[in-house]
């Protein structure tokens, strides 16, 4: 599994500056009830790494190794485009809406604290025990620094 450090370095050589401690794994909200029981029950959904950066904010493809997708393309959405943000509690999850010029872009972060029993948590595991996983750690301060990009 990934390591912090090896996350951020595979976004630097896509052409990004991460900012420290702004990672989280997300996923594309499911439009509804239907759509989330067939992810729950198949598991194919992809899992993106989201990453505040200087002038962008990233969704990067990552595999379940924890390491970001490199051969794929991924979105870099500028932060100047983001009219507001929208954060709230789902569930076991967060629902983060990022309200566009062109659209919205909705997206589902995993709670921090059943991580180490969930994906999120698998992918992002920091040490040996699966105690530590740079999603929980990162978790409050990335959606906090998110809403603050809406407030414009």
């Amino acid at each position: 599994m990934a390591k912090v450090t090896k996350v951020l370095e595979s976004l630097r050589k896509l052409g990004v500056e991460p900012l420290d401690d702004s990672c989280i794994v997300v996923q594309y909200a499911a439009p509804n009830l239907s759509e989330k029981v067939a992810r729950f029950l198949i598991k194919a959904e992809p899992y993106y790494v989201l990453q505040i950066c200087e002038e962008d904010v990233v969704l990067a493809p990552i595999s379940w190794t924890g390491m970001v997708k490199e051969q794929q393309e991924p979105l870099k959405i500028p932060i100047s485009t983001i009219q507001s943000v929208k954060v709230e509690e789902s569930g076991f999850n967060y629902l983060i809406s990022l309200k566009l010029e062109d659209g919205n872009v909705d997206l589902m972060a995993q709670q921090k604290e059943l991580s180490i029993f969930r994906y999120s948590g698998a992918v992002s595991v920091e040490n040996f025990w699966g105690t530590k996983n740079w999603h929980s750690n990162n978790l409050d301060g990335t959606l906090k620094q998110l809403e603050s990009l809406g407030a414009k």
